[in-house]
């Protein structure tokens, strides 16, 4: 997300620049929920009613972006 924002001005009235580099950006935070969704279930699944597990669990908002579940 840092280089899509540094980018931005070199972006300019490009057409191909916007959408290549808004469809990179969204490739890349799909791949980021979709693997840090898989990898909460399988840890879910691991370590689940294992008191630390659960306490951690419940302090955490979320893997990827805070305060979203």
């Amino acid at each position: 997300m840092g280089l899509f924002g540094v980018g931005l001005p070199s972006f300019g009235n490009s057409i191909a620049a916007w959408v290549c580099g808004i469809l990179g950006l969204a490739g890349i935070l799909s791949i980021m929920f979709t693997s840090s969704s898989r990898l909460d279930r399988k840890q879910a699944e691991k370590y689940g009613g294992q008191p630390a597990f659960d306490e951690w669990r419940a302090r955490v908002a979320a893997s990827v972006i805070p305060f979203v579940r």
